[in-house]
């Protein structure tokens, strides 16, 4: 993984640490869509804390029929995720997002901006934190429990919306080069995106430019 040095304005270690006990009032979120941008999830709760990033187990990573980000259980038969590109799952068999810290307040903001309950329904799961807030690797990894935004409903792939990709774009970007994703992982998530970036000093087509 990748493990660039953070700006000194992210928080302490020992702050962060802190702040997850278990007499926390707010709760871990888990982000997978374009939440992955720390910049667009601060504008919609200025009052959350990116953490690290997080591990999933036992999920694969699609876009859906709304045209937005979804992941769904491992055991969902293939013919349910047909799609423009293979489901993407990391080389330990789950999903990567992002981890912050929610307080109360901003997780009502969060419900309207997910669109619960038609859009997603919200899931309390098992994950590990792999880096930390400076984007260091974890050894071993933090297990915790967060908060994610899944749609059961609407488990087959498909194309995304036009105005999401630029979105996530900015996502999968910040989350490789401040948080330590892998870039096999994110060279996946372009596929659904119909972009590619740099892989290995070769420079590829960006579709949707």
């Amino acid at each position: 993984m990748n493990m660039d040095d953070q700006d000194d304005s992210q928080p302490s270690q020992d702050s962060v640490l802190t702040a997850i006990d278990d007499n926390r009032t707010e709760i871990i979120y888990f982000a997978y869509g374009s939440n992955l941008s720390s910049h667009q999830m601060l504008q919609r709760c200025p009052n959350s804390m990116p953490i690290g990033l997080g591990h999933l187990p036992g999920y694969k990573w699609i876009i859906n029929e709304r045209g937005y980000a979804n992941i769904v259980s491992a055991d969902v038969p293939p013919p349910s995720l047909a799609g423009p590109a293979d489901p993407v799952v990391s080389s330990q068999g789950g999903v990567y997002g992002l981890l912050y810290l929610l307080p109360p307040q901003d997780e009502d903001e969060l419900d309207f901006y997910e669109g619960v309950p038609w859009a997603y329904g919200k899931v309390h799961v098992a994950v590990q934190r792999v880096t930390d807030e400076e984007g260091r690797r974890m050894e071993p990894p933090q297990d915790l429990t967060a908060l994610a935004y899944i749609d059961a409903q609407r488990v087959v792939g498909d194309v995304p919306n036009q105005e999401y990709i630029g979105r996530m774009e900015r996502g999968i970007k910040q989350a490789v080069e401040e948080w330590g994703m892998d870039k096999t992982y994110a060279e996946g998530m372009r596929g659904w995106l119909g972009t590619m970036s740099v892989v290995e000093g070769k420079k590829l087509r960006v579709a949707n430019e």
